[in-house]
Parts: C-alpha cells; structure tokens; sequence
C-alpha cells in the first residue's frame, strides 16, 4: 500500500470521525437545549430527526452526483457543507434556525459515503479488508472524543 492509499485512507478517516462525533454530540445537545431552551420531548427528537432525514436526502443526491460528477468533487462538497453549517449552528438562535442547521449537516452527512467508496476502489485487493476495518477506528476515536469535549465544556 502505498503513500496515496495512506492519504486517502487519512482523508476518509477523518470524515468519519466527524461523522461520528455529530451522531453521537445529538445525545449531548438534546439534554442541554431541552433545558436551555425549555423544549418538549417531540421538539428535541425532531432535532434528531433532521439530522437523519438530511442524511437520507444526503445520500439520495449526493451519492449518485459521486459517480456522474465524481467522488473528489461531491467529497469535497459533503465536507464544505458539514463544516460550514456545523460553524453557523452557533448561530442558531431559534428552535427553527437550529433545525435547518442540523438538517444541512446531515445532508452533507449523507455525502461521506463517497470517501468510503474512493477508498474501497483504490485499496489494492491483499489491503481492502484490513484498512476498511482500520477505517473504522476513525469512528471510534470521533465517539470517544464527544464525552470528552462535553466534560471540558
């Protein structure tokens, strides 16, 4: 396995840390905004919910545009919209804004399925099983991170 296959592998691992990370930082948000905020039980799993639903959208659109357009565009495009609507979800002021925000990242959520290909197709045959198992430890580290990050703030 060479250099680009390294690359590529960090490349994907470290969007599914992230991915991760928003999965499970819905666990931590919901408590707090519940009582932040005073929302009831239906508008907390809402949030979650937009958060699947952009995904499902996600992978509808973006999943395909991967093999017309290709994957380094719409992996490219999946990670600019996670980044720059996880950055205005600070903004959110509103239960609304909140819930668009999380709907946006998990659209752009539905589009990491593009690296997980990239990698599987330029993975030499001997190493494809191994590094999509390593790939995974991306995801571990990301979920272990989120406690971590909830306890300092």
């Amino acid at each position: 396995m060479g250099i680009f296959q390294r690359r590529i592998l960090w490349a994907a691992g470290l969007c599914f840390a992230p991915d991760s990370m928003e999965i499970l930082l819905l666990s931590f948000l919901t408590v707090v905004l519940r009582q932040d905020w005073q929302l009831t039980q239906t508008q907390t799993s809402t949030i979650t919910f937009s958060v699947f639903a952009g995904a499902l959208l996600g992978s509808l659109t973006l999943g395909p545009q991967g093999d017309s357009v290709g994957r380094r565009p719409v992996f490219t495009i999946a990670a600019t919209i996670i980044s720059f609507f996880g950055l205005l979800t600070v903004l959110a002021n509103s239960y609304a804004s909140l819930l668009l925000m999380r709907f946006l990242i998990g659209f752009g959520l539905g589009g990491l399925t593009v690296p997980f290909d990239t990698l599987s197709e330029f993975l030499p045959a001997p190493h494809r099983g191994v590094n999509l198992l390593v790939i995974e430890y991306f995801w571990t580290a990301g979920s272990l991170l989120v406690p971590v990050f909830a306890f300092i703030s």
